[in-house]
């Protein structure tokens, strides 16, 4: 065999080396977006996957209380009014967000300054009415400059001071204040650093206070069922009409108005709210009984 005829097989097995290695290359690309989608797919149709979403036991939730900027122009106007109480140099810019961000909690943010913690040992016994819950805001001045994780209550508390209202309206014991129920969080492990208050003080640290938790599913019917049968429904909330981040709101009954909300954090929220406005902002629910 002569030189020529060496090199023409040579180039020969090369060039068909290239086409091969050029065909396994556009096989690999019609390949890998199919792979792509398969995966989008899977993610969007088994959404527990994700962290936080659907999931039973879920890492610690927060409940920074930030809420969502008021809608109306009143209220914008208010808020410019009572953003900056006297004496600002005493306050810390978390205080002075509260009272920007929420008028209603003007008067809490201005008395910080003389304010002293709570005393554990409260009794609102008097002040329950048979049949209802209470409402109690977590900025109330007579717990709400108590410690409670990264703040006070008056800001991270929502989580405390939802557990109170159902534990007080069904057990009718008024010790167990938003303060009491805070202490406990922290003491018992429930109250996160930096992170607000787990969904576990929910789902087991009511169980110390002789309630009886159930988690729902997210879905009306049962939903609906479970407060016509008296029994109050917790809600932790993600972004939308209550907070910008993670918050804790009461259902204490469902009637022909829509279903009615006790918002620890804004008053003017606590009225009756038709399911669609809400719903797709609920992360986890439980229900609550008294304990047998």
């Amino acid at each position: 065999m002569n030189e020529s005829d060496t090199q023409f097989r040579t180039q020969g097995r090369t060039k068909r080396r290239r086409g091969g290695a050029v065909t396994i290359l556009l096989r690999l690309l019609e390949i890998v977006p199919a792979i792509a989608l398969l995966i989008a797919a899977l993610y969007i149709l088994f959404p527990s996957s994700r962290d936080g979403d659907g999931d039973t036991t879920p890492p610690p939730a927060t409940d920074m209380d930030v809420p969502a900027n008021p809608d109306t122009e009143d209220t914008a106007a208010q808020t410019e009014e009572t953003a900056k109480p006297a004496y600002t140099d005493k306050y810390t810019p978390a205080l002075l967000e509260l009272a920007e961000k929420n008028p209603e909690a003007a008067g809490y943010v201005a008395a910080y300054a003389g304010a002293t913690p709570a005393n554990l040992k409260m009794d609102l016994s008097e002040e329950l009415s048979p049949g209802q819950f209470p409402y109690f805001t977590q900025w109330d001045s007579r717990w709400g400059y108590n410690i409670y994780g990264s703040g006070l209550i008056g800001w991270t508390g929502c989580g405390p001071t939802v557990l109170s209202m159902v534990a007080v309206g069904l057990t009718g014991d008024g010790t167990m204040t938003p303060a009491f129920v805070a202490d406990m969080a922290v003491r018992d492990g429930y109250c996160v650093e930096g992170n607000g208050t787990a969904w576990t003080l929910f789902s087991q640290g009511s169980k110390k206070l002789g309630l009886t938790p159930k988690e729902l599913p997210l879905w009306e019917p049962t939903v609906r069922a479970e407060l016509e049968a008296g029994r109050p429904v917790v809600c932790i909330m993600g972004p939308g009409h209550f907070t910008e981040n993670g918050h804790y709101i009461l259902l204490t009954k469902a009637d022909a108005e829509g279903y009615h909300v006790l918002d620890p954090f804004r008053p003017s929220n606590c009225h009756a709210w038709s399911w669609d406005d809400f719903s797709g902002e609920i992360k986890n629910l439980w229900s609550f009984t008294v304990s047998k």
